[in-house]
C-alpha cells in the first residue's frame, strides 16, 4: 500500500516538475526573447500582462504548486526506506522544490516590482534591459532545477 503510494506521488511529482518545467523552458526560448524584440515599453506592458494572467490560471497554479505539495508528500512518503529509487525520488523532489523557491523568492517579486513601472517614462529601457538580463538567468536556473527534478524522478520510478 505504501509502496504504491510511494509510485503514484513520484509519477505525479515527475508529470507536475516536467510541465513545469516546460513552462520556464518557453520562457527561456521564445517568450523572453520574443519580447526583448519589442521597445522597452511594449516588453515591459506585454510581460505585466503576462504577470496579471499568470496567477488568475488555477491550471497553471496547480501544475506549479500542486506539484511542491505533492513533492513534499513523496519525500515524506520515502522518508523511512533506504533505497536507490528512494534516493532519487528525494533528489527530484529538493531540485523540483528548488525551483519553485527560485519562483517564489525572485521571480515573484522581480515581476511585482516590474508592474510599478511606468512603460513610458524616461528610464524604461533602462530598467527593462536590467530586468530582462537578470531575470533570465534566473529562469535558466529553475528551469534547469524543475527538469532536474523531473529526470530524477523518472530514474526513482525506473529503479523500482
Amino acid at each position: 500500500m505504501i509502496e504504491n503510494l510511494s509510485r503514484g506521488l513520484t509519477a505525479a511529482a515527475a508529470i507536475g516538475a516536467a510541465l513545469s518545467a516546460g513552462v520556464y523552458l518557453a520562457f527561456s526560448t521564445f517568450v523572453m526573447p520574443g519580447l526583448r524584440k519589442q521597445s522597452p515599453p511594449q516588453a515591459i506592458s506585454a510581460m505585466n500582462s503576462i504577470n496579471r494572467a499568470a496567477p488568475s490560471s488555477p491550471l497553471l497554479m496547480l501544475v506549479l504548486f500542486g506539484t511542491a505539495i505533492v513533492c513534499v508528500l513523496a519525500m515524506v512518503a520515502g522518508i523511512k526506506r533506504h533505497d536507490a529509487a528512494t534516493a532519487w525520488q528525494i533528489a527530484g523532489c529538493v531540485l523540483y522544490l528548488i525551483s519553485v523557491l527560485i519562483l517564489v523568492g525572485y521571480h515573484v517579486p522581480h515581476n511585482d516590482e516590474l508592474m510599478k513601472v511606468d512603460p513610458d517614462s524616461p528610464g524604461a529601457g533602462a530598467v527593462w534591459s536590467h530586468f530582462y538580463s537578470a531575470w533570465m538567468a534566473w529562469n535558466h536556473a529553475r528551469t534547469l532545477a524543475a527538469f532536474g527534478g523531473a529526470t530524477a524522478l523518472v530514474l526513482a520510478l525506473r529503479a523500482r
